[in-house]
């Protein structure tokens, strides 16, 4: 029975959902990165003998962002987290780490790649090397599994991000602009929480899983859904012609575990999300 998880990463995107998703259904641990260091393994080591924990989810990870250098550490700080979590966890208790496109090497498109495919091109930046090497470990351990994420969209994601940048631009009566188009498998936040949670109550033998939509969706398509809706049409603009790499994962095997799964249509997840940010636009315009 599991009474006690441990998530990580609880003030990022993921983390501030998952918290919200499973607050009502376990006791939750979410110490900030600032209450517990996980690259310290002395901090780590503590932090498991002072509480027990049935279960960790681990949402944080350094590295990562677009248009950002990777710090040098990344590499080393990513794998040390992860290396102290499964050093220092009781060994009972099972691990959800996250994974990324990024470890099939996104210097090239990646057009619903599979599982199998990971190794056969190594990742250039840092932050895909970290999620190589993770992914390593994973394969060779019966309590974790690694759940790859190529995108994901909804409430709390940083303005900077598409779905929320076109929005907002819009309610500010703006046009969108489009660096470059691109095609992504974009998951509706609410559907990985409902991910996360199966595989809490459903530990797979399977290690590593694409957790990704079947559909994808370029961010010209994003924009004129929310233009459908919107009572208010941006102009938009795309500066450079044709497409850039795209960034999108084969679902199979996440579906021959969860043949059920509906995935959130493009138009409800972004709708609710557009729903979500006018609500805060209003109250900021009070």
């Amino acid at each position: 029975m599991i009474k006690t998880i441990l998530l990580t990463g609880s003030g990022g995107f993921v983390g501030k959902n998952l918290k919200e998703h499973l607050s009502n259904k376990y006791k939750l641990l979410t110490p900030r990165s600032y209450e517990l260091n996980l690259i310290n393994s002395n901090e780590t080591e503590k932090y498991f003998s002072e509480n027990e924990i049935d279960f960790v989810v681990h949402c944080g990870s350094i590295g990562g962002y677009r248009n950002q250098k990777d710090k040098d550490t990344t590499l080393e700080d990513n794998l040390n987290m992860v290396l102290n979590i499964l050093k220092y966890k009781n060994k009972s208790s099972r691990v959800i780490l996250f994974g990324s496109g990024a470890m099939y090497d996104k210097s090239r498109p990646l057009i619903k790649v599979k599982e199998n495919e990971i190794g056969k091109h190594f990742p250039i930046d840092l932050y895909g090397q970290s999620k190589l090497e993770i992914s390593k470990i994973v394969n060779k351990r019966d309590d974790v599994i690694c759940l790859n994420i190529f995108g994901c969209y909804g409430k709390h994601e940083k303005e900077s991000r598409f779905p929320t940048y076109a929005i907002r631009q819009n309610l500010d009566k703006k046009p969108i602009e489009i660096n470059q188009d691109v095609v992504f498998d974009y998951l509706y936040i609410d559907d990985l929480c409902e991910i996360i949670e199966y595989f809490i109550k459903n530990f797979p033998k399977e290690k590593i899983i694409n957790v990704t939509p079947t559909k994808s969706i370029s961010l010209y398509e994003i924009t004129k859904i929310i233009n459908d809706f919107s009572d208010y049409k941006s102009e938009i603009t795309i500066k450079k012609e044709g497409y850039n790499n795209e960034y999108t994962g084969d679902n199979s095997l996440l579906l021959s575990i969860i043949p059920d799964f509906e995935f959130t249509p493009y138009e409800k997840g972004l709708r609710e999300l557009y729903l979500s940010l006018k609500d805060e636009f209003l109250h900021q315009k009070i």
